[in-house]
């Protein structure tokens, strides 16, 4: 079974820093952006799962109360790789996140608490963590994914964004919950 590709009305979570990224990772950025062109995403973020559901107040609340259990997770990226892709084109440029266990754990408590609440994910099976940097990406030959200074600690995920998908490439960003550091 294929992923549906995303349409309008869909609910995206996220989990996001609350700042910059950074500083190498910001100076990666924007050497990917100089080197390939296309358009920034922002906020750099790693995607979770995407759900469609007509109560968002019911699944922000949902994200709320899972917050309280999440750590800020570091953000590491290992490799980097382009995609077809027909809404945000011809290409975008995709960072394959590191494995890390806060990370995972995250995610986890993420995933069980959307279970939990009935919301089946409208991916049929559990995606890589993945970050994607530029979309409308032409000009692929100008990078070497193997000297692209990878890997790097990208940012810590300290901020969960609840965001619904407005159209092609834009969105709404329904409500944020901070991951604070438990003392």
């Amino acid at each position: 079974m294929s992923v549906r590709p995303a349409q309008a009305g869909d609910i995206c979570i996220l989990l996001a820093p609350s700042g910059p990224p950074s500083a190498p990772g910001a100076a990666f950025i924007d050497r990917l952006h100089a080197d390939l062109g296309g358009e920034r995403v922002e906020p750099l973020h790693v995607t979770v799962d995407r759900v469609a559901t007509d109560d968002a107040a019911a699944l922000v609340r949902t994200v709320r109360d899972s917050a309280r259990r999440l750590r800020p997770a570091p953000v590491r990226v290992a490799r980097l790789y382009f995609l077809p892709s027909q809404s945000r084109g011809p290409e975008i440029v995709k960072l394959e996140v590191a494995p890390d266990a806060v990370l995972e754990e995250d995610t986890n408590e993420l995933l069980a608490a959307l279970r939990r609440s009935g919301l089946p994910s409208l991916y049929p099976d559990r995606p890589k963590p993945t970050i994607t940097t530029l979309q409308r990406v032409t000009r692929r030959d100008s990078v070497d994914a193997d000297v692209a200074g990878l890997p790097l600690d990208l940012f810590v995920a300290d901020l969960v964004i609840v965001s619904r998908i407005t159209g092609v490439a834009r969105y709404e960003i329904l409500d944020t919950a901070s991951i604070v550091a438990s003392g």
